[in-house]
């Protein structure tokens, strides 16, 4: 049986008065490509029902998105902090808290892995071009979705270089103003961009859940890109390991 893994998406209204959950294919049928069942997420208002559908997924995707809240690590908002979804926020906070509670696997995309690494300690910039100190590459590409604009130099060790099998320099795609700042105590960092940026943060394997996040978008990568698929892949045999490891 394919193991259900759940995937958040944008709170996106399709008329005046409705509101829906928008969540990109290529998160879905990567997934679905690497032998899960994906769900997307609704926006469930009680928090006790949020954490009743955790316990049923096997696994979460959580995605890429709007800016977060700053309050959330304590910050002010910077006068270049985008549209933030406070449901959002709430319903990934929650359950990502179950999650790490049951020892489930969580993979982060963009947004996903700077919510990952806020919900566990850490900070990140507000606003690249205003707040880094150095000289950035361009993180908001002016190619197709699918087109790897920057390099990524992947740390030897690393969960995300056995992914990608021992390589030391991958291109990714890149759209994003926000980034990883202070790294949450448990992670590591896993790929940088050449400017030095986080491009990518994990949980040492054997330390805990497995988890891995990247900044970029291999949802949109990993239909031109076959290596984009290994991270998907790997991220389903975590969660099928873990699966098999807690069946009665």
């Amino acid at each position: 049986m394919r193991p259900i893994i759940g995937v958040t998406g944008y709170l996106h209204p399709y008329s005046r008065d409705v509101d829906g959950v928008f969540a990109g294919e290529g998160y879905t049928n990567g997934l679905a490509k690497a032998g899960a069942a994906p769900v997307v997420i609704p926006y469930l208002e009680e928090e006790e029902e949020i954490r009743a559908l955790a316990h049923r997924l096997d696994g979460l995707l959580l995605s890429g998105g709007p800016d977060m809240d700053p309050i959330l690590f304590g910050e002010e908002p910077h006068p270049a902090n985008g549209n933030v979804s406070p449901e959002r926020d709430t319903l990934e906070s929650i359950l990502f808290d179950e999650m790490q509670r049951q020892g489930k696997p969580v993979f982060g995309i963009c947004r996903g892995a700077q919510i990952i690494n806020i919900l566990l300690g850490g900070t990140i910039y507000q606003d690249l071009p205003s707040q880094y100190q150095g000289e950035l590459v361009q993180h908001d590409q002016r190619a197709p979705r699918w087109f790897g604009a920057h390099h990524v130099t992947v740390t030897p060790g690393t969960i995300l270089s056995r992914i990608f099998d021992g390589a030391d320099r991958i291109r990714v795609n890149t759209y994003h103003h926000q980034a990883i700042r202070e790294v949450a105590p448990g992670l590591v960092v896993s790929g940088v961009a050449d400017d030095g940026v986080i491009e990518a943060v994990e949980r040492p394997a054997g330390t805990g859940p497995y988890l891995v996040a990247v900044q970029w978008h291999p949802e949109n990568m990993w239909r031109k890109d076959g290596q984009m698929l290994h991270l998907f892949q790997d991220f389903v045999a975590a969660v099928e390991a873990h699966c098999k490891q807690t069946q009665p």
